[in-house]
């Protein structure tokens, strides 16, 4: 029988564990702060703004990865963002199964345009997230949206049924 995998808001709990899985990813290391000591603080930054959530996503009970919706209500507009999979579980499909539950999550609280951002050479979340719907914006989308951007990302959009 498959472990059940949920998806949880975060409440502040097991804030030592995904601050560690960001550590163990070239990617995502650089979400924590240099010379962060303290990970509830740095999930506290995280989620300062009103229009971010957090969420756990839970398989069998224990965490096994993160992920945020920032949100443009006015916009009918979401990003998935800080998504994370603890290394120990990698290539299992729980970085797809978190990318499906928050576009799940987003549409169900009316969001229509579902994006996300992803470092180009990162190969392995790129396909990840091809194979939850998300395909490349155009160039000149990916232009506007990295202006200001401290690197250049590959921004992906969610289409259902893609």
């Amino acid at each position: 029988m498959a472990a059940e995998l949920a998806l949880v808001r975060y409440e502040g709990s097991y804030a030592d564990a995904v601050v560690g899985w960001c550590a163990g990813s070239p990617f995502s290391s650089e979400w924590v702060p240099a010379g962060a000591t303290d990970p509830d603080a740095v999930l506290a930054g995280w989620l300062e703004d009103p229009d971010i959530s957090g969420f756990l996503l839970l398989r069998s009970g224990d965490p096994v990865a993160y992920g945020e919706l920032w949100l443009e209500p006015d916009d009918a507009e979401a990003e998935l963002a800080h998504l994370v999979v603890d290394p120990a579980r990698r290539r299992q499909g729980l970085g797809r199964a978190l990318a499906v539950s928050l576009v799940d999550r987003a549409r169900a609280d009316g969001q229509t345009n579902i994006f996300l951002r992803v470092h180009a050479d990162n190969d392995v979340a790129v396909a990840c997230y091809a194979s939850a719907g998300f395909v490349r914006c155009s160039p000149e989308e990916e232009a506007e949206f990295n202006a200001g951007q401290p690197a250049t990302y590959r921004w992906m959009q969610h289409r259902p049924g893609a």
